[in-house]
């Protein structure tokens, strides 16, 4: 683990806690020792750490856990987090892993795996929360991003590298999904920094409508506005992960994805007919992507 006056000076630079600053080394750490064992082969990195770590870099907010989705059904649940846990029970770089038994886990409706990881070096221990979803296997393929550059790069025992990775699109639909179910403060945001970017809106909407879908929510654009207007957010928790100089705007943020997600109203046929068919699910999942992506890719 590299020093702590190095941490110290990411996190002055970053204007955030050295909290904060050192649980972002740590994660980098964390899928270095994934890459090297090779586990990432089955695994899709996703959610906000990604976003942070491969699409905005130090643009962004960030993010304290990691996510991924298994790619496929090759490795049975039980398997890969218990190989997960086994790469996080040794000490590498200075940093010394442990996870207790009872801190592991696979959800009853198999949907989920993941584990509670305790860690510890030289000047700071915590723990942080990794996930993988077990419900769906990536509708895009994946794509191997190299991590932003970071300050702090320069200081770890290791060269950069790539991780496996949503595609962009994919990661946006995943976090409109998110607001339509229950949408967090971190939400907000993270979809209010991707309404600055250019995209491909019928991708992203028909992703969305299939992310709805294999988990039997129908796709209700209207919901999505509803909870994005009425929320009641934890500003709180989102701001410890911002920089202190970076004002937040709730107002702007909430008009901004109202105003660039209107697409999501513009539903096809196509889609129409899938959101029908979510709850009963007669459709297979093979044919849902064929009807809403093969044109979209």
């Amino acid at each position: 683990m590299m020093e702590q006056r190095f941490a110290d000076l990411f996190a002055s630079g970053s204007q955030v806690p050295l909290e904060i600053a050192e649980r972002e080394i740590t994660l980098t750490y964390v899928l270095k020792l994934f890459q090297d064992s090779e586990v990432l082969q089955e695994l899709a990195f996703k959610g906000g750490t990604a976003l942070r770590k491969c699409i905005y870099g130090k643009e962004t907010r960030f993010s304290l856990d990691l996510d991924f989705t298994r790619t496929g059904k090759e490795i049975d649940a039980e398997d890969l987090i218990l190989r997960l846990v086994e790469i996080l029970t040794q000490s590498a770089y200075g940093i010394h892993f442990s996870v207790e038994t009872k801190d592991f886990y696979v959800s009853d409706d198999r949907s989920s795996c993941g584990a509670v990881i305790g860690y510890r070096h030289d000047w700071h221990q915590a723990i942080f929360k990794l996930e993988i979803s077990l419900r769906e296997k990536p509708a895009l393929p994946l794509v191997s991003m190299p991590l932003k550059s970071q300050p702090y790069f320069k200081h770890l025992e290791f060269s950069a590298f790539s991780v496996p990775c949503l595609q962009f699109e994919e990661l946006l639909a995943e976090k409109i999904r998110a607001a339509s179910q229950r949408v967090r403060a971190r939400d907000l945001y993270d979809l209010a920094r991707a309404a600055e970017k250019p995209f491909n809106v019928d991708l992203i909407r028909s992703l969305a409508v299939i992310k709805c879908w294999n988990v039997r929510d129908p796709f209700d654009p209207q919901k999505f506005f509803e909870r994005i207007q009425s929320s009641k957010y934890d500003w709180d928790d989102l701001k410890q992960l911002l920089r202190r100089s970076e004002k937040l705007d709730t107002k702007r943020m909430i008009a901004a994805c109202r105003k660039r997600y209107q697409f999501l109203e513009n539903l096809t046929q196509d889609e129409i007919n899938v959101i029908a068919d979510t709850k009963r699910h007669r459709l297979k999942e093979t044919t849902v992507a064929e009807r809403l992506l093969n044109r979209k890719k």
